[in-house]
């Protein structure tokens, strides 16, 4: 007898969400009378027909969340067949995705400028530049009723899954020691529950999928925030470095003063700046919804950081936060110094003069 299938409209789907960051080049707040979130969502459509590599996948949708730390995510998601090779396919080359008639990339850059107006009611402090480029970071959420036994899914599908989370196209050749030099770690709680995190991807098969979703891109969007902070402060770092060039020798001591000045105002608005990023780091670090009061969230929520190398990237940060503050504390010590040295000297020479005049009299 042959054995029965299941009608193909039965099989269920794997659910493919693609995040797109973006720096909204602001810092948040979502205060009321009450609460302070964290995200806020801020629009959410249906989409037209979305198509890859020749097929064409309908019901999709995107929404749009703001973060209070000054980055925004959008997030298509729609619905493919569960087959894990096509995933690979998808999540190597998820910029060749269309929305309609427009790359997925394209199209989501086109509601930026939007979102960023939405965002500015909320806005308590602005930076100068804005973080302006762009990554897609695919996440795909298979059901739990296609899984089986999670770890035999998983070494039977290893290559594949490989594929996805690191975004290898040639996946089929990898060999056994890229799986020993970089185990392939499932952060997944429940039994037969699957959470893989890699730098370019995720896979999740769990009754808290859509909780595991929520924080891979709290994760992904602390990554961008720290990414923007970086831009902001590699500017600051260079502008810093023009200013200490140009500082006067002590011969010219009437430019003292007004380069003084020029330090002093930059170093203000430095340090708004960094208030305003200290504060975001802090808050984000220490304040997470849903994750501080239930150890299992919080668990996973370091072992999803720890992908995006966030703890690293927090050290860059301080560290360019204390370099630049040094150097507009250094060089307006240098100026004081040197208009104080002046002085003395302006004094000493009236003062021999004086006495060169009495004697002369």
């Amino acid at each position: 007898m042959t054995p029965k299938t299941a009608h193909p409209a039965l099989v269920p789907k794997t659910q493919v969400v693609l995040l797109f960051p973006f720096d909204l080049g602001l810092e948040l707040d979502f205060a009321d009378q009450e609460t302070r979130t964290i995200v806020q969502e801020v629009s959410t459509h249906q989409l037209p027909a979305i198509t890859f590599a020749g097929k064409m996948y309908l019901n999709g949708k995107a929404e749009s969340h703001l973060y209070r730390f000054g980055v925004g995510i959008i997030q298509i998601t729609f619905e493919v067949d569960s087959d894990l090779n096509d995933c690979v396919s998808i999540a190597c080359n998820a910029e060749r995705i269309s929305i309609g008639k427009i790359l997925v990339s394209e199209w989501c850059q086109s509601r930026v400028d939007e979102l960023i107006k939405r965002g500015q009611e909320f806005a308590v402090h602005k930076y100068d530049l804005r973080l302006k480029e762009s990554e897609i970071f695919p996440v795909f959420l298979i059901n739990p009723s296609r899984i089986g036994n999670a770890d035999t899914f998983i070494r039977e599908n290893i290559k594949a899954l490989y594929g996805i989370v690191l975004g290898e196209p040639h996946f089929d050749r990898l060999s056994d020691f890229v799986f020993q030099r970089e185990p392939l770690g499932n952060f997944g709680y429940y039994e037969n529950e699957i959470i893989l995190s890699k730098r370019f991807g995720a896979v999740i098969s769990s009754s808290e999928a859509d909780t595991v979703l929520e924080l891979i891109s709290l994760a992904f969007a602390q990554y961008w925030s720290l990414k923007s902070y970086d831009f902001v402060l590699a500017s600051e770092v260079e502008n810093a470095k023009k200013l200490l060039e140009q500082l006067p020798p002590y011969y010219k001591f009437w430019q003292i003063l007004q380069h003084y000045q020029l330090f002093s105002t930059e170093a203000i608005n430095f340090g708004k700046d960094k208030l305003s990023i200290v504060d975001s780091l802090y808050n984000v670090s220490m304040n997470i919804p849903r994750v501080e009061s239930d150890w299992h969230l919080r668990g996973l929520y370091k072992d999803v950081a720890k992908v995006f190398n966030i703890e690293e990237l927090y050290k860059t940060v301080e560290v360019k936060l204390d370099r630049v503050e040094e150097s507009y504390n250094s060089a307006r010590d240098f100026l004081s110094t040197n208009f104080f040295i002046i002085l003395d000297v302006i004094f000493f020479l009236w003062l021999a003069w004086g006495i060169f005049d009495t004697i002369i009299l």
